[in-house]
């Protein structure tokens, strides 16, 4: 999701006066820094360095303390250290000053889901998916069905994977939960469609190959059984057999 970039330390010469200017180069509007240390924080994350990532957000708000990338930014960095409450407070302050942000309302909505608030989670979610103009519009969808899928809502969660995947037929949680769904309603022929379109974008772990094991027999691809079998008693020897459900269907 984040692009993985270079620490440069060019970025920790930039001087911060009105417009802000890098040695003898051209000055650097506000937006350009702003955006520039935000990348750079990026990057950190990126690279598992939330630690260093807080000073170049800092950077970014002694340019612009009215800035919701860079609040939005330090919830995240936040949220991955595990201070909730100073996470929290960085997502709201970031919305009060871009409220309209559906990339905020989406990250606040992965925390709240994360802390198990799945009413006001899905809220968020919510407000991110009814904005078509949201690039990640198709993640909002799909995160929306994770949450009523944890709430016990699985009619709903089929509609909010299926717009998911409308939107973007790459997406191998989508494809997985469906499967997973359908294979529970009796719909096996379904499930293993979405479930190949799983196979193609993902790799297994011990609950898709048990769901993997057991639409191949249903639907007599013996050779996928056995295949499926074999890679399950190779990579989790302590499993009980390829019979046997998963714990839940929104764990991963």
């Amino acid at each position: 999701m984040i692009a993985k970039l270079g620490i440069s330390a060019v970025l920790f010469s930039i001087i911060l006066s009105g417009c802000v200017a890098t040695g003898g180069l051209e000055p650097v509007n506000e937006d350009e820094a702003v955006r520039s240390y935000l990348e750079l924080a990026r990057g950190y994350v990126q690279q598992g360095l939330t630690e260093k990532a807080v000073k170049p957000i800092n950077r970014a708000l002694e340019i612009q303390p009215r800035s919701a990338d860079a609040y939005g930014m330090l919830g995240l960095v936040y949220q991955l250290q595990g201070e909730a409450s100073l996470a929290e407070t960085s997502f709201r302050k970031a919305l009060s000053f871009n409220p309209d942000s559906s990339e905020i309302h989406n990250n606040f909505g992965v925390f709240l889901f994360s802390q198990n608030r799945l009413g006001e989670a899905y809220r968020e979610f919510e407000k991110a998916a009814d904005d078509v103009r949201y690039t990640s519009r198709s993640r909002a969808y799909e995160n929306l069905g994770l949450v009523a899928l944890k709430q016990g809502r699985r009619s709903l969660a089929v509609e909010h994977f299926d717009k998911a995947l409308k939107l973007n037929s790459n997406l191998p949680r989508a494809s997985l939960e469906l499967a997973a769904i359908l294979e529970e309603q009796g719909q096996f022929r379904e499930a293993w469609k979405y479930y190949q379109v799983f196979t193609r974008l993902s790799r297994q772990n011990e609950r898709s190959l048990r769901l993997g094991v057991r639409l191949a027999r249903i639907n007599g691809d013996k050779d996928a059984a056995a295949s499926y079998s074999l890679q399950l008693g190779r990579l989790f020897p302590s499993s009980t057999g390829g019979g046997v459900r998963s714990r839940s269907s929104y764990e991963y």
